[in-house]
């Protein structure tokens, strides 16, 4: 009994433990700089299935090893031989024939990528939900860039890049905002008219290019950053912000997102 139990635990126990360790530091590693590993309940699941299928593959290769030395000279030949195929690059083509070998975990990672993306922009979005005037983004975006600054000197060009297209943006927006409303003012009475279809379109085509370059800001904290700093983005949100522009929570509501720290090596 002793030895069956022992025999199991070496031949099934240790070597997917192993192999789903060893899976879940590449994962945790590959993920730096992209995001959140467990951002959501999608992407906590994905990574759990990459897991389980690298517990699995280790398992049938511990238990195929003592086989390979039944297989003929030829196999072995034919196998040296294929890898010394040309291939074409990584880029050019997706490599079916990859995620064929690896038993769909190559195509697993990729959802997860895909999933950590996804996250990423949609949290974002949430988090920018409440902006309506460029002067409420252009204040929040100046304190976010402080922010990241002294939170991560290593991206201090990265970020000054991602900060200047921000505010070019928020003053273009600005600009058109303001003489929308020059325009739209009567120079003897000060009442203003209802803003024609073309002026609104520009006023809210400035503003979405702001809106996204902003974005674009706030996305190079979320992957960068931790989820301890939640609280401080949403101080910075709040100053931002007037009272009564925003009634509900500060930072974006977590639907399906788990409570666990970001995952770094």
């Amino acid at each position: 009994m002793i030895w069956d139990h022992h025999g199991w635990l070496a031949g099934y126990v240790l070597p997917a433990v192993l192999s789903a360790g060893l899976a879940w530091i590449g994962l945790v590693r590959h993920s730096v700089g992209k995001g959140w590993l467990l951002g959501s309940w999608r992407s906590a699941g994905l990574a759990l299935l990459v897991l389980v299928l690298a517990g699995a593959v280790g398992i049938a290769a511990g238990l195929a090893l003592p086989h390979l030395a039944k297989l003929p000279p030829a196999a072995a030949g034919l196998a040296t031989g294929v890898t010394t195929m040309p291939r074409k690059r990584q880029e050019d083509t997706p490599q079916p024939y990859v995620k064929f070998m690896t038993l769909g975990i190559a195509w697993l990672r990729e959802r997860l990528d895909y999933r950590m993306c996804l996250d990423a922009h949609s949290w974002c979005a949430e988090f920018l939900d409440g902006f309506e005037k460029s002067t409420h983004l252009r204040v929040f975006v100046h304190e976010l860039k402080h922010h990241l600054v002294n939170r991560h000197p290593t991206l201090n060009k990265t970020i000054n890049n991602l900060f200047d297209a921000a505010d070019k943006a928020m003053i273009h927006a600005l600009e058109v905002q303001t003489k929308t409303d020059e325009a739209r003012r009567d120079t003897h009475t000060g009442w203003m008219r209802e803003p024609t279809d073309e002026e609104v379109y520009q006023c809210r085509s400035a503003f979405g290019e702001a809106f996204s370059r902003c974005g674009d800001l706030l996305l190079c904290a979320y992957v960068h950053g931790r989820r301890t700093e939640q609280s401080e983005l949403g101080t910075l949100r709040a100053k931002a912000l007037p009272n009564d522009a925003f009634r509900s929570s500060p930072l974006p509501v977590q639907r399906r997102r788990l409570s666990f720290h970001r995952n770094r090596p």
